[in-house]
């Protein structure tokens, strides 16, 4: 019973030591009179010593050797030439009619699609296990549904899908 007595003891006066040092480290923080000027210490401002007259005045003489217009120019009609002979590609729409891994009836469906919209020109692709057969570009979902609605009546499974649709440079 002594020993419990003294862990009691123990106990109490360890909280009250904890609670007695944590007031006083939040009344030493809490302290605003404390101020000291620094601004004696603080660099001076080039901007300061610049005279009028000297921002005004032209300047005498100009270091030629940093000039690199030629090369720039060299180095951008190269750039130029690379990009104009890619293919650049525009994010757009098309139906596709078929997906699947028969060919026979993937090219059933193909001309199934050229009797009934033979201006569509639908394309067989082989999408490595997959055939597809798929018809026209748009540009944009308002502009590709008419014309999806119309298809869908004859093909039930006909969905639209992402592509992209090579733009040419000329």
């Amino acid at each position: 019973m002594n020993r419990i007595n003294y862990i009691f003891i123990f106990l109490i006066f360890t909280s009250s030591v904890a609670c007695v040092t944590s007031l006083k480290s939040s009344k030493a923080r809490s302290s605003s009179g404390y101020s000291e000027d620094l601004t004696s210490y603080l660099p001076a401002d080039p901007i300061d010593s610049i005279n009028e007259q000297e921002v005004l005045a032209e300047p005498t003489n100009i270091d030629t050797t940093l000039i690199i217009t030629a090369r720039l120019d060299t180095a951008l009609q190269i750039v130029n030439a690379y990009n104009t002979n890619k293919t650049r590609y525009v994010e757009g729409l098309t139906i596709q009619l078929y997906s699947g891994s028969d060919r026979s009836k993937a090219k059933e469906v193909q001309l199934k699609a050229f009797r009934h919209f033979p201006d569509s020109k639908p394309k067989l692709i082989f999408d490595q296990p997959n055939y597809k057969v798929r018809m026209d570009h748009f540009y944009t979902p308002l502009e590709a549904y008419p014309v999806y609605k119309s298809v869908q009546s004859k093909f039930g499974k006909a969905i639209l899908v992402p592509t992209r649709i090579p733009v040419s440079n000329k």
